[in-house]
């Protein structure tokens, strides 16, 4: 899969490979469906809640804010 440049590139890469809604995210990372809709968007380039939006998908932080980590939380 190629890799994704932006932060909201990679949040809705990974939501997809994972099978998830955007609303289904963002109650797993208890933020609004709103707030993560502007995420994915590109509206947010620093989500405050980067942390459980990680969690929720499964995935490294370090991974969504740059790309150049692995994709997998350890």
């Amino acid at each position: 899969m190629k890799q994704e440049n932006t932060i909201s590139q990679r949040v809705k890469q990974r939501r997809t490979e994972i099978g998830l809604t955007q609303s289904e995210v963002a109650e797993l990372a208890g933020i609004t469906q709103q707030s993560f809709q502007q995420i994915e968007a590109g509206e947010t380039k620093r989500p405050r809640h980067l942390l459980e939006i990680a969690q929720a998908l499964k995935c490294s932080a370090g991974w969504l804010m740059f790309g150049n980590e692995p994709k997998s939380a350890a």
